[in-house]
């Protein structure tokens, strides 16, 4: 299978990255690459997760202040 430019930008690769994993000749080289990306983008999840919590978190709280 190959991989285009495309592919990697449409799921958040920054170009100068995509640009360098499509420099790679093994196919090992580029599923580590997409590891590592792969565990940076759940880790932003996370991050996000926490903030949606705390949002909500605040929320709850103002609405129990009111009523």
């Amino acid at each position: 299978m190959t991989i285009d430019i495309q592919s990697l930008l449409s799921i958040g690769m920054r170009p100068d990255e995509a640009k360098t994993v499509m420099q790679y000749k093994s196919s090992e080289d580029v599923i580590r690459k997409l590891r590592i990306f792969r565990s940076h983008v759940l880790e932003d999840i996370h991050i996000r997760q926490q903030a949606l919590d705390r949002i909500d978190h605040i929320i709850n709280r103002l609405k129990t202040e009111v009523t």
